[in-house]
């Protein structure tokens, strides 16, 4: 069993070694967000992600960031920055650089503000190459 987790993770390493040269060494992208992702209506949240390489570490890298729910949510799509159009919902928003993209993230919508959004962990690494 410990051969075949070796060798995947050796095959892993091969695969993002070959990676197009657009993505500049980054493997993948790690959006940090609150706990809890509730949005009043016309109340903003400010999301943040970070590029990796394949040792693990931060490097620089332009993350764009789209929704494909652009009715319930504004996103400033380079600074990532949310605002609620609605109080009904969830709003999914996503990050991105080059072809590599994380999963879509969901945004509660409500009337009221039920979180006062404090406390952040990063989220499970995410990528996709398209």
């Amino acid at each position: 069993m410990k051969a075949i987790a070796a060798l995947l993770m050796l095959g892993a390493a091969a695969a993002c070694s070959s990676l197009p040269a657009e993505t500049g060494g980054i493997v993948a992208l790690e959006v940090v967000v609150p706990d809890t992702t509730i949005l009043a209506l016309g109340s903003s949240l400010q999301l943040h992600a970070r590029a990796r390489d394949i040792q693990g570490d931060s490097v620089a890298a332009d993350i764009r960031w789209q929704t494909p729910d652009t009715l319930l949510i504004a996103l400033d799509t380079i600074s990532g920055l949310v605002t609620a159009r609605s109080d009904t919902g969830a709003a999914r928003v996503q990050a991105s650089n080059g072809s590599l993209r994380t999963a879509l993230h969901t945004i509660t919508l409500s009337a009221a503000d039920t979180n006062p959004l404090t406390t952040t962990t990063p989220l499970s690494l995410s990528l996709s190459l398209s």
